[in-house]
């Protein structure tokens, strides 16, 4: 009889689920810059999907949370990972499109926050931007979002 070992789940045989959120307004984008050691870089506001919340719910609360705005969600854009080369971290990335309906931009409280503002969408590609998505970003707004896309794996 052959034996069957039992695999417990453990944190790191799970993906995170990172929701990321694009909000453009006036030929500005939100972003939020993050401090890790000593670097900063900028973010789509966004963050861990919290069991039992969808990903319209998440999107919401993450952007609420780190930049005051209430947002409604449109949809699903794009679609990534983020796998370690040594296979120790893997994040799911689901990217969608809101607007702005109200709140004060005012920075969350998070410890790695360092900025929100509204950058112009002319300065995107040059910007540091974890994950390395602003190209994809500007050709979604120049589609006008049209389909849902995967972006493949993009660890830094």
């Amino acid at each position: 009889m052959p034996r069957h070992r039992s695999r417990q789940k453990s944190a790191r045989s799970i993906p995170t689920t990172r929701i990321s959120v694009v909000v453009v307004e006036n030929d500005k984008i939100l972003l939020v810059k993050h401090r890790k050691g000593t670097s900063q870089y900028w973010v789509l506001p966004g963050g861990r999907l919290e069991y039992g919340e969808t990903f319209f719910e998440c999107a919401a609360r993450e952007v609420k949370e780190e930049t005051g705005l209430d947002v409604e969600v449109d949809k699903i854009v794009f679609i990534s990972e983020a796998i370690a080369p040594d296979r120790t971290r893997h994040i799911v990335n689901v990217y969608v499109t809101a607007r702005v309906t109200g709140g004060v931009m005012q920075l969350g409280d998070e410890d790695v926050l360092v900025a929100v503002d509204f950058q112009p969408l002319s300065e995107l590609d040059r910007q540091t931007l974890y994950p390395p998505v602003a190209r994809h970003v500007l050709d979604g707004i120049a589609g006008n979002f049209a389909e849902i896309k995967y972006l493949g794996n993009l660890w830094v």
